[in-house]
Formats: structure tokens, sequence, C-alpha cells
């Protein structure tokens, strides 16, 4: 009897480690799953570091280029401020000029009243008008200046288009005189008054040429010691005080005891000391 007992304990025995084995291959795969669910999540959270660094680099980007453009914007602000004073700058010039210009144009026309307070006007309504019409308005109120010789009419064009304010035209029209007639004694006038219309162009480097040659081929005529303030006046503008400066003594040297030289005396206590 002892032995039919024995043998359900067998059994047991028997069966113990195929049960066991099942239950660690069930643990094992649950692990398995486990872990693929883990490596699911972690691929995930991997793809998501990614494309948080992809976000990060290119705002990292962004915010650059935001930079430069604030960068740049600031420049061109410095320079439209820079060219705005350059331009109120030869506003201001132009405007001295081309009343310099009438002035000329006064003295150059048989002198009147009606010239004096025309003149004076400008000076006074040059913010309302502009130059050049001020200009005009001087020298359609005066009467025709006296000249004489060869070319006189094509010369008389030339000057009338500077008395209503064509610059463009006069300086076509006077440069055509020149070349036309060479040796007109109304030339040195001609280089005169084509260097002024230069001047108030704004043709700096022209208007120095031709008022130079003014005293340099015609030093004898009246024009020559006139071209020569003209010529200081501009270096005096373009920030060439030394050479003002030097045109200036030349006109009180070679042209003494006349109102040019006075004039020069005058530019040069207006110079800046030191220059």
């Amino acid at each position: 009897m002892k032995r039919w007992h024995l043998f359900p304990v067998l059994s047991l025995l028997c069966l113990s480690p195929f049960a066991q084995a099942e239950s660690t291959g069930e643990k094992v795969l649950q692990l398995q799953q486990q872990m693929a669910v883990m490596q699911g999540e972690l691929s995930s959270l991997v793809a998501v570091q990614q494309a948080s660094k992809g976000s990060q680099s290119a705002l990292a980007v962004l915010l650059g280029r935001t930079q430069r453009l604030e960068q740049e914007v600031r420049d061109l602000r410095g320079e439209l401020d820079t060219k705005t004073h350059a331009l109120q700058t030869q506003q201001q010039s132009t405007a001295a000029q081309v009343q310099a210009l009438a002035a000329q144009l006064a003295v150059a026309l048989p002198g009147t009243a009606a010239t004096a307070s025309t003149s004076s006007a400008v000076g006074s309504s040059a913010d309302v008008i502009s130059p050049a019409a001020a200009v005009a308005t001087a020298a359609s109120n005066t009467s025709a200046p006296s000249v004489q010789g060869l070319g006189q009419a094509d010369y008389q064009r030339a000057f009338d288009l500077l008395r209503q304010g064509k610059y463009g035209s006069a300086v076509t029209g006077l440069q055509g005189f020149i070349q036309k007639y060479p040796q007109s004694s109304l030339v040195p006038d001609a280089y005169y008054w084509l260097g002024q219309a230069q001047y108030v162009l704004g043709q700096n480097d022209a208007a120095l040429k031709s008022l130079h040659t003014v005293q340099a081929r015609f030093s004898q005529s009246s024009k020559a010691p006139e071209a020569m303030l003209r010529m200081a006046e501009i270096y005096q503008a373009i920030g060439q005080p030394g050479k003002a400066r030097a045109v200036l003594d030349k006109i009180i040297k070679q042209y003494p005891s006349t109102p040019s030289a006075q004039k020069a005396d005058a530019q040069l206590q207006a110079l800046p000391a030191g220059k």
C-alpha cells in the first residue's frame, strides 16, 4: 500500500521542471514584449528629441537672420540720415551760389533800382521760392546787357538763357559760342558766365576749369579777378580752404587797390583761422 501512495508524489516531482520551464518562458515572453514596447517608446523619444533639435536649429537660423536684418536697417537709417544732411547742405550751398550769381548778373547789367530791390527779395525769400526762380526773376527785371564783339548774337542768346535760369541750356550755348568764335573779345565773358552756370548746377570741377581759364588766359580782363573770387568760393564750399586762401592772396597781390582785392580781403577774414 505504501508504494501506491508514492506515485502521485513522484509524478509531481517529475512534472515540476516542465511547469517551471513553462512559467519561465512566459515571463521571458512578457519581458520581451515589455522590451519591445520600451524600445518603441525609446524610438519615439529619440525622434521627438531629434525633431526638437531640428526646431531649435531652425529657430537659431531665423534669429540670426533677424539680427542681420535689424543691423541692415540700422545701417540704412544711418546712411539715410547722412545723405539727408548732405542734401540739405547742398541745397543751402546752391541757394548761396544762386544768390551770388544774381549779384554778379546785377553787376554785369546796367544797374537799376528794380534790380537792387529784386536782388534783396531773392535773399529774403529764398525759403519761399526756388533759387533758380529767384535768379530768373532778378534777370528778367533788368535790361539787356550792352555787348560788342564777334558772334555777339550767339553770345546774347546764351546769356539770355542764363538770365532766364535755363542753366543747362546756357552752358551748351556758351560752350558753342566759345568753340565757334575763339577769337572774339567776348570769350573771357563767355568763360566767366560758363563757370557761373556750371557752379549753380553743382558742376564744381567744370566750373573751376572754366573760371581758371579766365584768369590764366585773360588776366587783363575785368572778369579775371571776379572769376578768381568765385574759384575761392568753390574751393571753400568743397572743403579746400587752403586753395581758397591761396587764390584770395593772389587776387590781392595781382589786383591791388581794386574792388576785387577788397572782396578777397573780406573773404580771407571770413575763412577759419589756421586753415
